[in-house]
């Protein structure tokens, strides 16, 4: 997500179908509490998870 990547791109990269991508996607804004994706990243940057 914090490289600007679709879904699609990550199931690729990762080699795991859509339907799971989208479900940890869904799960991370669940649990972090944000909006969209890009306030995910976005908090994930600001606690240092990301650089």
């Amino acid at each position: 997500m914090a490289l600007g990547r679709s879904n699609t791109e990550i199931s690729a990269e990762l080699f795991i179908s859509e339907a799971v991508t989208r479900t940890h996607v869904a799960q991370v804004i669940t649990k972090t509490g944000s909006r969209d994706r890009t306030q995910a990243v976005g908090l994930a940057y600001q606690s240092g998870l990301m650089r």
